[in-house]
């Protein structure tokens, strides 16, 4: 890897390391929805390679994202978990089966689930402008 390139990556790794939690999973399911556009291009061109490494990637995404729930604070962490675990074996099955219908199943479930996160995310960075007088 050459110089720039790994300055930038690590440039990016802090950038995302000093974000505050709630930006990091906006930037968890940003990169989630960009591996399914890379597995469903490489289904389209029928690369296995590349099937493999996009769909190894969410799976490790969808992972990180159910571990890091806390079911001690709040009863519908539990219920997401299922949603994860549930996408997470589609996404397993998508790959061992190069199967792109496995792959959709676990799109149905996650895309509006990122896109209920990023919502409460825009809500949540709205109030808090309001309270520091900035909106």
């Amino acid at each position: 890897m050459a110089y720039p390139a790994r300055a930038r990556s690590a440039y990016n790794e802090a950038s995302i390391l000093s974000c505050s939690p709630r930006k990091q999973l906006i930037l968890l399911y940003d990169r989630l929805l960009a591996d399914f556009v890379a597995a469903g291009t490489s289904f389209e061109t029928g690369d296995l390679y590349a099937i493999h490494n996009s769909l190894r990637h969410a799976q490790d995404i969808v992972h990180l994202l159910m571990t890091s729930l806390r079911l001690d604070l709040w009863e519908g962490a539990a219920q997401v978990r299922d949603l994860y675990q549930y996408s997470l074996n589609h996404l397993i099955l998508a790959n061992l089966k190069k199967d792109r219908n496995h792959l959709k199943a676990a799109e149905a479930v996650l895309v509006p689930l990122g896109e209920a996160w990023k919502a409460a995310d825009r809500n949540l960075d709205q109030q808090e402008a309001i309270a520091d007088g900035v909106a």
